[in-house]
């Protein structure tokens, strides 16, 4: 797939500049309509003069600052209106505001009131700050509060809670934020420069080549300008794809385990929902609480396992002793393997090696590799078919398996396994069958 998208860019882009050279060879007027060859030999020229890299990475630094700045703005704001959404509501209209005004009339105010210098900065902030305050705040407000209760109640360090568990929900909205902020602001950018003709910079080499009518230059200006902006994206792309790694204690510790014989609740009370408890629950007895739906079941779990903090009353020991909790619903993170999401807990108390150790311990427990060891030795000449769903990665769990059949001698059906993501879709379904019938007819 990505190798017939490569082949196509390249294909429609000497398309276009197969179809520029002939256009320019039949209007044959090199001063107004530059040839390939002529673009190409003003770059080369350029490549070798001081005064173009001074441009060029005055531009590229208003880019980073203006992006650098609207980004810490926009972390604080979102924030500060997640935490208060009276203060969100009451600033969203300014947002839009701010996003419908046109680029053109931030650029004359700002020749107003600004030195030209300061401008495309000040025009990159107005630009980019609305749509990354407006992404990140979304992002934000929806963040799973389960995850960060799964978090306190497992002792996840801090690091780890805004890289492995804060961060991957944020990414979507972060990374769709800056794509469309810096394509944005890019443009905001070299329209600034353009008006206010700073010293250096991009636009302002476009509008002395404009105003002395010479068009090849501004054209060659305009592809420095869409392969700066081509590359930034890219860059983007490039940082969105890294994966924190899960941070480790530096020397074992010792897990806390509940030291638990009484727990007592003392007269505690929780908004609505619970009001004057008290009750002492003794080690060795399964209790059961029953409740109309509303009454405050699973506030009371919740203020018992330290998930919530009374209003009134007293709860002995403290959480600080650790409860052990069954969350109602899965609380697992899709973008870690399911030797991660069980490393991750551990990864508090113990360094890598020790904490993989155990984690691949309790999955051997529940895998295939014991199965398949026991067949390995009996698979040469025989068919197999092959299938398995995922919920994360590409399937290279089944490309492995399928090299493992391989080299046990075994023949994979049909070449190689048939996968789904999540719940098998009518596709899926229909290669199982497909399947079904190929190890029917051996």
């Amino acid at each position: 797939m990505r190798l017939r998208k490569t082949i196509t860019t390249i294909v429609a882009t000497a398309i276009l500049l197969a179809g520029w050279q002939l256009f320019a060879v039949i209007a044959n007027q090199p001063e107004l309509i530059p040839s390939l060859p002529r673009l190409v030999r003003t770059l080369c020229e350029w490549l070798v003069s001081g005064s173009f890299y001074q441009s060029v990475g005055a531009t590229i630094l208003r880019g980073i600052l203006g992006m650098s700045i609207s980004f810490v703005c926009a972390i604080g704001m979102a924030v500060l209106f997640a935490r208060f959404e009276w203060v969100y509501e009451l600033f969203r209209p300014l947002l839009a505001i701010m996003r419908s005004i046109p680029v053109i009339s931030f650029i004359l105010l700002a020749l107003i009131f600004l030195n030209p210098e300061s401008i495309p900065l000040m025009i990159a902030f107005l630009t980019m700050f609305p749509l990354l305050t407006e992404n990140l705040t979304r992002g934000i407000l929806d963040l799973r509060p389960g995850l960060s209760i799964m978090a306190r109640q497992f002792h996840i360090k801090r690091s780890n809670v805004l890289f492995q568990i804060i961060y991957p929900q944020l990414k979507p909205f972060l990374y769709s934020g800056l794509a469309s902020a810096a394509g944005f602001g890019w443009r905001a950018i070299i329209m600034g420069e353009v008006l206010s003709q700073c010293a250096f910079g991009i636009g302002s080499e476009m509008k002395r080549a404009q105003n002395f009518i010479a068009v090849p230059e501004l054209l060659a200006w305009t592809i420095v300008a869409v392969f700066i902006s081509f590359f930034f994206d890219k860059g983007i792309s490039k940082v969105a794809d890294i994966t924190p790694k899960i941070s480790f204690a530096n020397e074992d510790q010792t897990i806390p385990t509940p030291t638990l014989s009484v727990l007592d609740t003392k007269d505690i009370s929780y908004q609505y929902g619970i009001q004057h408890f008290s009750h002492s629950f003794q080690k060795g007895i399964i209790y059961g609480i029953s409740a109309p739906s509303g009454k405050g079941k699973t506030t009371l779990l919740n203020l018992i396992g330290g998930i919530l903090l009374p209003t009134e009353g007293e709860i002995h020991p403290t959480r600080h002793f650790g409860i052990a909790t069954i969350f109602q619903q899965p609380q697992l993170l899709p973008h870690l393997t399911a030797e991660e999401n069980i490393i991750l807990p551990l990864s508090s108390f113990l360094t890598e090696e020790k904490a993989r150790r155990i984690a691949q311990k309790h999955l051997q427990e529940m895998e295939m590799e014991p199965f398949m060891c026991e067949l390995e030795g009996s698979l040469a000449g025989k068919s197999v078919g092959l299938f398995g769903s995922y919920g994360w990665g590409d399937g290279q769990w089944m490309r492995d398996w399928e090299d493992r059949m391989k080299a046990a001698g075994a023949t994979v059906v049909g070449g190689e396994g048939v996968i789904c993501q999540e719940t098998p879709d009518d596709g899926a379904i229909a290669s199982c069958r497909a399947l079904g019938r190929a190890l029917a007819a051996l």
